[in-house]
């Protein structure tokens, strides 16, 4: 359906620059092509997400799997990348979860206005939540506030 309007040997230079981690400059010599297909798209795609543009390294990768679906190479790229994405999801959940669970909940037990909830992990809160806590009892913690 879809044709790679380009030589071989354009798409060659940039997977050598793509294999010798050189992205930026296969990223700037793809733009320099207009007419796109579905191998313009998976290279893109490669060289978007090696130098951070992530949101349009996945669009391409979509794009030439869309293009040629049965193209192994882009079927295994996303694949690959969806594979990291969700790994890096699932790996911030669990981190984020055990990070509000370190707190116990609310982190004071006198007073209903104290309350940090799940938001406040740095110690700064922390601090505020000790200091309301200890004048419930009429102690004072720091005592500029």
């Amino acid at each position: 359906m879809y044709s790679n309007t380009y030589n071989n040997e354009s798409f060659i230079n940039v997977r050598k620059f793509i294999a010798n981690n050189e992205f930026e400059k296969a990223y700037n010599f793809l733009k320099s092509i207009g007419d796109k297909c579905s191998t313009w798209y998976y290279l893109n795609g490669i060289s978007s997400m090696n130098i951070g543009y992530y949101e349009e390294g996945e669009e391409s990768i979509k794009k030439a799997n869309t293009m040629e679906p049965q193209n192994m190479e882009y079927k295994k790229a996303l694949e690959s990348y969806n594979f990291y994405r969700d790994d890096y999801r699932d790996r911030s959940n669990r981190y984020n979860r055990r990070r509000r669970s370190d707190l116990g909940g609310c982190c004071c037990c006198c007073c209903d206005d104290c309350c940090c909830g799940d938001d406040c992990c740095e110690n700064c809160a922390k601090l505020w939540c000790l200091d309301s806590c200890c004048e419930c009892f009429g102690g004072d913690l720091v005592s500029c506030c």
